[in-house]
Parts: structure tokens; C-alpha cells; sequence
């Protein structure tokens, strides 16, 4: 037998390790499939753990909320994070008003949350279907809720009060609901919400009415910051700004204790100074800044001379002083001064000229008269010719032009400082 010695036999086998195998896309496809079913089974039972987890709820608060009904749950996810989510779940079935809760409890910081609960609830059971048929939005209630309680709320119903009879007095600083029939009286008699507000809620504006409730002042620094009794500034105030006006410009008397002024003032105070040398007039600073400490000074010395009705007219008590705010100043002039040192005592600021052209121009560099003759029923302060008040030269024209005192432009214009109750 011969054999063919040049050839030779190999055996193919499918599963050789040589070979790349052959990737099976239908059993992986499949697999797929299975996954995904499975995941998507996941997710659809856990959808709304998965959206409250989103929103932000830790896994416990996503137990609590997951316990309520399925249109429950449903209202909860409609909101954004409620983070009282706890308490209102452990405090209050109705799940609609949560979201109520959260935003009055926001506007209310100072409130307990049993508080909040039971003022929602009376309020949303109650009052709103009404105030929707006065026609108030969604918005104008929470507008009048951020300072509204059950009380006042019923009130708006109790009357008929529509938001567009409402919402003017609402925009003045100092509005507040317990006061509201009595805003829309004033505003009958004056046509100026502003004024109807304000000589509301502080009558003591206007210095023939009793102070029933002092208030501290806030903001100092405010150059309209109204300073009288009723409106007192910190005993610990002094400006930060305190300067000597320019003494090249500003002749100061020799017998005053501190001719600083705030920079702002001082500045005007040197240009009005010099207008007036320009003019022929001789202007001095007889006083400016006081502190508390020289306030009170002044204060008891007065009401150990005079009777207390009679100092109490003559001088600011302490807190209650325009000086204080490095913002008032007492001028005299050269004339005075001369008269004194000629043996002339009764010379006076207010009867001679350079007074007459304080009065004329003053507003122009910001100034104003404070304390005129026949407005002490409004001021509180007795005649005081030697006596302005720098509060810029926007306002100063504004009241020079309607012949306002400073108490009179707050109310007309609605300002009023930042206070807290209590001196």
C-alpha cells in the first residue's frame, strides 16, 4: 500500500479555543428584555419614593408620606419640599393644606405649628370661599396673609372690603389690619393714604396727641429719620460719620461745645455758609452735635427751672433729640454775637436778616426750619428760629414748597422710621 506522504489531515471543530465564538444576540437580547422588565416593575412601585426622594425627603419621611392615600400622596408630590412634612403628618389629616401650612409658617416665623394648623384651618375652611367672591386671587389672599390672622381676615369678610379698597393702605409702612376702618375714615377726610395710615397707627406724629406706646428707632443713619417724642434714637447712638465742618468756610461760636455734624450735613451745611457770606451774610454754628449723655443734661437742668409742661415745650427729651442724629443744627450770626459783646442781650437770631435768608434758602442746600411758631401744636417744640434740620435737598425743597413741618412730609409721603416697641 503506498501512502501520500505530502498531505495531511487536520479535523475543524466549531468550538476550537483558536477561534473567536460566535456571539449570541438573541439570548442577550432576551436578557435585556428580562431587566428591563424587571426594573421598570421596580421603578412603577417605587415611582413616587423615587420623585420624593428627588424632591429631597429623607427615607423616613418617604415612609410617612407613602402611608397616605394614593390622592394624598399625589398632593404632596404636586408641592415643593414641604420641611415641615413630620409635623404636619403627625398634627393634621387635611394633606391639602399643607402646602398652606408651610407658606403662613414662613410669613410667621414666631408661630407654633399647632398654631399655624388651627389659624389655616379656620381661615381656609371659612373665610376664603368668601374673599373668592369678592374676587381676590390666589395671590391678593396670600398678600393680605402675610400679616393676617383669623381676626383680621374675618373682618375683610365681615365688611365687604374688596382688595382694590384694601391694598393702598396696605402699601404705607406701619399699616396694620386691626386699624383698617379706621384708615378708610381718615382717608375720607385727607383723600392720602399715607397720612390716613400714619396718623392712625402713631397719632403722636403730630405732637398734640399722646404718646401711648414709645418706639426705637431702628435706622438712625437715614437722613429722613424723624426724631421726636414717641421716636426715640438708641441711647447708645452717635454717627459714625461725625466731622468738623470745614473751619476755612463754617465760623463757629466760641461758646459751642461740639460743631460736628454728619459729613453729608457738614458738606451742605459749607456750601450754604457760603452762599450766604456771598450774599452779604454772616452765619455761625452756636451748637450741632449732642449725645445722649449731654441730652439728658440739658433735659434735667430745663425741669429744674421750669415747670415740666413748660420744659417739656423748651426742650426734646433724651433719645427725643434732632442733635443726636448729627443731623440738626443751631445757627446764629455774627450780628448776634457783636450785639452781646456791645451789651445789646435781647438780640436775637430770629429777628434779623441773615435768619430771613436761613428761611428763604436753606431748603436749597437741604435744610429745613424745624421748629417754627405757629406749628408747635404739630412739632411739639416751641418757637425755635435758630434751629434746622438737614434732610436733603429733595425733601427740603418738598416741604419748603408746601410749607410742611418735617412731621407733616412723613405723613403726607408715608415714611417713616424702622422701630420696635418699647424705649
Amino acid at each position: 500500500m503506498r501512502f501520500n506522504r505530502g498531505k495531511r489531515y487536520t479535523y475543524y471543530s466549531s468550538y476550537s479555543p483558536s477561534r473567536h465564538p460566535r456571539i449570541r444576540w438573541d439570548r442577550i437580547a432576551i436578557i435585556g428584555i428580562v431587566v428591563a422588565i424587571v426594573i421598570g416593575v421596580i421603578v412603577w412601585f417605587n415611582f413616587s419614593r423615587i420623585q420624593l426622594a428627588f424632591k429631597g425627603y429623607s427615607f423616613s419621611q418617604q415612609s410617612e408620606i407613602l402611608a397616605l392615600e394614593n390622592n394624598e400622596v399625589d398632593e404632596i408630590l404636586s408641592y415643593d419640599k414641604l420641611e415641615h412634612i413630620s409635623q404636619w403628618l403627625s398634627q393634621s389629616q387635611k394633606v391639602q393644606y399643607y402646602d398652606e401650612y408651610e407658606k403662613y409658617l414662613s410669613l410667621h416665623k414666631d408661630m407654633q405649628v399647632k398654631e399655624v394648623i388651627s389659624t389655616i384651618d379656620n381661615i381656609f375652611d371659612n373665610y376664603v370661599p368668601k374673599l373668592t367672591t369678592l374676587n381676590y386671587s390666589n395671590d391678593q389672599i396670600w398678600e393680605v396673609l402675610k400679616t393676617a390672622g383669623v381676626n383680621e381676615v374675618k373682618h375683610l369678610v365681615d365688611k365687604q372690603y374688596t382688595y382694590a379698597q384694601i391694598e393702598p393702605f396696605m402699601q404705607v409702612k406701619g399699616f396694620v389690619f386691626e386699624d383698617i376702618d379706621q384708615y378708610m375714615e381718615s382717608y375720607e377726610e385727607n383723600k392720602n393714604y399715607n397720612y390716613a395710615v400714619l396718623i392712625t397707627t402713631y397719632p403722636f406724629i403730630i405732637s398734640e396727641n399722646e404718646v401711648d406706646q414709645p418706639y426705637t428707632i431702628q435706622n438712625p443713619d437715614d437722613v429722613l429719620t424723624l426724631v421726636k417724642k414717641g421716636f426715640y434714637l438708641p441711647a447708645n447712638y452717635e454717627p459714625s460719620d461725625l466731622v468738623n465742618p470745614d473751619p476755612d468756610k463754617v465760623k463757629v461760636a466760641s461758646d459751642c461745645d461740639d460743631p460736628r455734624l454728619r459729613k453729608e450735613a457738614a458738606n451742605a451745611l459749607v456750601e450754604m455758609f457760603d452762599a450766604a457770606k456771598k450774599e452779604g451774610y454772616d452765619l455761625v454754628v452756636n451748637s450741632a452735635y449732642r449725645s445722649y449723655a449731654d441730652q439728658k443734661a440739658t433735659y434735667d437742668d430745663y425741669f429744674n427751672k421750669y415747670d415740666p409742661v413748660t420744659a417739656a415745650s423748651l426742650v426734646a427729651e433724651p433719645g427725643g433729640s434732632e442733635h443726636q442724629t448729627g443731623l440738626g443744627v443751631d445757627l446764629t450770626c455774627q450780628a448776634v454775637i457783636d450785639d452781646k459783646l456791645n451789651g445789646i442781650e435781647n438780640s436775637r437770631f430770629g429777628y434779623k436778616p441773615d435768619y430771613k435768608w436761613c428761611v428763604a434758602n436753606s431748603y436749597k442746600y437741604g435744610f429745613i426750619l424745624r421748629y417754627e411758631e405757629d406749628k408747635a401744636g404739630i412739632t411739639g417744640i416751641a418757637n425755635e428760629p435758630w434751629h434746622f434740620r438737614y434732610v436733603g435737598k429733595e425733601a427740603a425743597k418738598e416741604i419748603f414748597n408746601n410749607g410742611w413741618t418735617l412731621e407733616e412730609y412723613c405723613l403726607n409721603k408715608g415714611v417713616i422710621p424702622d422701630i420696635k416697641k418699647g424705649q
